[in-house]
Formats: C-alpha cells, sequence, structure tokens
C-alpha cells in the first residue's frame, strides 16, 4: 500500500537529484534508507531495530540483512534531509477535483493556512537551532519547538504546500513562502493571526480570493453600505492610516486621498450562538473581511458558514501531530538534519494517506472528510508489516466500513479551549467541562447589520 503511492521510481529519482546515490555497493542502499525513514513514521513508538523488523517482516530472513541500530543511524546520516524534501515537494498539492464533494464552493477551491509547533529532543543542537519556548513569568518549555505553517485544502485536509523553522520564526514570514501556492480560483480562509495590511495585501495579489477573520479592535470604516447589510471598506499601511482616518471623521467628504496606500474589501459581521446540553449558552461576534465583494454573487450569510471550514486545517494538524506521529510524542532525531528529515518523512506520509483516503471516496462516491485517517494509517502499516501488494479495493472497503460504522451527525460538535490533562496531580484551576467527550451542540449564525455592529 505504501509503495502504490510512494513508487520506487518515485524515490530513485529524488535520491538521484539529491546526488544521494552510493557509490558502492551496500546492504542499506539509499532507496531503502527511504523506504526505512518513511517507516520510523508509521511505527513512531518503535527503535530503530523494530522498526527495521516491521519493514521486513514479510521477508525471508535469508534474503534480508540485520543491521545494527548504529548502522540504521549511519545510514540516516549518509542519506540527509534533501531526498525527503525532494519527495514531499513531489506528493504535496491539491487532490480534489470538480467532482470531488466539499471541495469547491461556487467554482472556488476552499483552502486555509494556519501555523503550529511540534517539540523536538533536548540536544544543544536542536536547542541553538529551534530555541524552547518562553514566557516572561514561566520557565523554559522542556523541549525545542519548531513551527510548522502548512496550507491545506479543506475538503480533502492534503497539504498544498508547507514550510517549518525555528520556534521563534513567526507565522506571518513562513505564509509569506507559501504564497507561490496560492492560486487564482483559490479561496483563502485565515484568522485573526493573520490580520495586516502587508499580509492582506500579498496574499490577495496572488489572485486568490480572502476570507480572513480581523481583530474586533481594527478599524473598519464604511465606505459604502450594500443592500444584504455588509459593507466596503479600506485597509491601509501604517502610514496611510492618519489620511484615511481624517478622511473618514470628515464624512468622506471630498475626493479621495491621494497616494492612498489601500485595499478595498468587504465587511462582514455575524452572531454565533451555541446552545449546548443543560440549557447552556454562549455567543460571540465575528468579523470577517473578503475580496468577494459581489453580494449576489456571495452571499454574506454563506460566506459566514463558509468560514467554519477553516477548522479542518486544525483537524489536519490533529491527524499529523496526535493519529500518525502520536499523542504527546516528541520527534526522535537529536540532529537539525534529523529532524528536517523526519519531519519531511511524516508530511509525506500524511500526504500519501491523504492520496489514497480522496481516491477511496471517489470510488465510493464519499466526502472525503468523512473517511477515518487511523484506519487508513492502521491498513497501511499492516501491509507494510506482511510486504504483500495490496488491492486499493480493500483499502476502501476498510475506510468506507469505518464510515458506516461512525455516527451520523459529527460537525455541530464544540470542545472547550483548555488542557485536557493537566501538568499538575493537583486539581487546581480546572474548567468546568474540561474532562470528557465532545458534547453536540445547535450552533445558530445571525448577520449583523451596519448599526447593530459594535
Amino acid at each position: 500500500m505504501l509503495t502504490r503511492w510512494i513508487p520506487p521510481s518515485l524515490v530513485d529519482d529524488v535520491v538521484r537529484e539529491a546526488e544521494r546515490t552510493e557509490r558502492r555497493v551496500r546492504l542499506l542502499p539509499a532507496r531503502v534508507v527511504v523506504y526505512f525513514v518513511l517507516a520510523m513514521g508509521l511505527f513512531a513508538d518503535c527503535g530503530y531495530r523494530r522498526v527495521w523488523a516491521a519493514l521486513t517482516a514479510g521477508w525471508p530472513r535469508a534474503e534480508v540483512p540485520d543491521p545494527s541500530a548504529a548502522a540504521l543511524r549511519q545510514a540516516r546520516q549518509r542519506l540527509g534531509p534533501k531526498p525527503l524534501a525532494l519527495l514531499f515537494d513531489r506528493l504535496r498539492g491539491p487532490l480534489g477535483t470538480a467532482d470531488t464533494i466539499g471541495v469547491f464552493w461556487r467554482g472556488l477551491r476552499l483552502v486555509a493556512w494556519d501555523g503550529t509547533c511540534l517539540e523536538v529532543p533536548d540536544s544543544k543542537e536542536n536547542v541553538l537551532r529551534f530555541r524552547r519556548h518562553a514566557a516572561r513569568t514561566t520557565r523554559p518549555a522542556g523541549y525545542p519547538q519548531v513551527r510548522l505553517t502548512a496550507l491545506v485544502e479543506c475538503g480533502t485536509r492534503a497539504l498544498i504546500d508547507a514550510v517549518f523553522g525555528p520556534q521563534h520564526y513567526t507565522e506571518l514570514p513562513q505564509a509569506r513562502e507559501l504564497l507561490p501556492s496560492l492560486q487564482p480560483g483559490m479561496l483563502l480562509l485565515a484568522d485573526r493571526g493573520y490580520d495586516g495590511y502587508e499580509a492582506l495585501r500579498d496574499a490577495a495579489a496572488t489572485g486568490a480570493d480572502l476570507l480572513w477573520r480581523v481583530q474586533s479592535g481594527r478599524l473598519l470604516p464604511v465606505i459604502e453600505a450594500l443592500p444584504d447589510g455588509t459593507h466596503l471598506t479600506l485597509i491601509t499601511d501604517r502610514r496611510s492610516g492618519d489620511r484615511l482616518t481624517r478622511w473618514i471623521r470628515n464624512g468622506c467628504r471630498g475626493p479621495r486621498p491621494e497616494n492612498l496606500t489601500a485595499i478595498t474589501l468587504r465587511v462582514i459581521s455575524y452572531r454565533i450562538t451555541v446552545a449546548g446540553p443543560n440549557g447552556t449558552c454562549r455567543s460571540s461576534t465575528v468579523r470577517l473581511v473578503t475580496t468577494l465583494v459581489d453580494p449576489i454573487r456571495y452571499p454574506a450569510a454563506e460566506l459566514a458558514a463558509l468560514y467554519h471550514e477553516r477548522w479542518e486545517i486544525e483537524t489536519a494538524y490533529y491527524g499529523l501531530k496526535v493519529t500518525l506521529r502520536g499523542a504527546d510524542r516528541v520527534l526522535r532525531s537529536r540532529t537539525v538534519d534529523g529532524v528536517e528529515q523526519e519531519l519531511y518523512a511524516l508530511l509525506a506520509l500524511y500526504q500519501a494517506s491523504r492520496r489514497a483516503i480522496t481516491e477511496a471516496a471517489a470510488t465510493a462516491h464519499l466526502d472525503p472528510d468523512r473517511l477515518s485517517l487511523t484506519v487508513a494509517l492502521h491498513t497501511v502499516r499492516l501491509t507494510v508489516i506482511t510486504a504483500r501488494v495490496s488491492d486499493p479495493a480493500d483499502l476502501i472497503a476498510a475506510l468506507v466500513h469505518a464510515r458506516n460504522l461512525a455516527p451520523a451527525r459529527r460537525r455541530s460538535r464544540t470542545s472547550p479551549r483548555c488542557v485536557k490533562r493537566t501538568l499538575s496531580p493537583y486539581a487546581y484551576n480546572k474548567t468546568k467541562g474540561s474532562v470528557g467527550h465532545k458534547t453536540t451542540v445547535t450552533t445558530n449564525v445571525t448577520l449583523l447589520t451596519s448599526t447593530d455592529r459594535p
């Protein structure tokens, strides 16, 4: 199953392009080492020898070498991170087609970007490169962290592109590295962390449309009221902000200030009310800005409901960091090159699994996000251990069977943003209801007019 989406010919190509082809006959050639690094991601709880045993379990013992852990470690060092980086570069990209359920909205491909962090071993080399997270009032974190920012296709949760670096390397600079992967015909969803003129300007310049949440304190003046209750506004850089503010305070009378560096966006405000069990009720106000300024072609109510799709990237990160890597597990590599190699392998494995799920969903005429990544990874692990050539129908049957066993209603759920497992055995500062399963809720979205907005 693994070699179906990562065939030996592809591995040979990236090894050759990275100039890592062995110069002499080895018991562990570069192609084998690439698959070994991928197997490390599949069997994250196993040491080198156990990973090798799982990778070669289906082969006759007499035909398979028995390398030591030191030999496997040296083979990883010879390979380096570049072949795995090239492998992920070949695999990444959108997977959904026009016939894939949930990928497009009114002809636009839904994508989202956001950042997350992963812990790496506490070695001297990793600390110098990635650093530890620390706040002014707390001790430094126990492990250095790698910051990962990805551009995800919401309908399939596939990785269109991803970059990573030291933890202090913030999300905005990493997001700028993802700009070449944005294309016309995409609708980019983003949260308040990217609320800034430069980020909005650069993302809009790619030709992709935007639907971003903005902070509640941002000044969004009404330049033109639209018939559906939304309005057009101008967002400027800091140098032009004062001139724009004076013009707005004068009631927008007279010509617009010259040489005003600004972009025109449509503002959508709405209130979300979440009704849970036992009569609990919470509400909050959300403000979105979008480049889709036509209120007839792009209704505000649909855009307000559509912004919920941004959470698909959080589900994608959960699949990468928990389902694939393992919950609360630290990466195993103690060198910078090893961390990069291991992380590229995880990204490649995740993308290959999403490709398998998307193909299975297309065959079964299902929404890809209704099929289980856990079941797909279990199936891949099983075929790696048994070393048998698996029929794609086996994976389709396993995924569809798991989908039929799952509850029909999964979308309307909420989970409190709090620590589920406290770091101390003492029961202090616990949030009520933080322990337990996700709760089914009823959500109501109410659009706000210009007179209702705060």
